[in-house]
């Protein structure tokens, strides 16, 4: 997977990243332990949030279906 026309930072726990595109959203860096990243997201409940493998597998399983 390459970068382009993505922003890659480091947060410190507690520290946010502000998301403004018409609503606001942030998310919160909310804990960092043994490798893992937790996140505090806030945003109107018109936002709508997927687990990428998620998408990946329904996906994958809608081509399948459509062979």
């Amino acid at each position: 997977m390459d970068d382009a026309g993505r922003l890659i930072i480091t947060r410190k726990s507690g520290e946010a990243l502000r998301i403004i595109t018409g609503d606001t959203a942030s998310i919160i860096t909310f804990t960092i332990d043994a490798g893992r990243l937790r996140l505090s997201i806030q945003a109107p409940k018109s936002v709508k949030f997927y687990r990428e493998e998620l998408i990946l597998k329904t996906s994958a399983a809608t081509t399948t279906e459509a062979k």
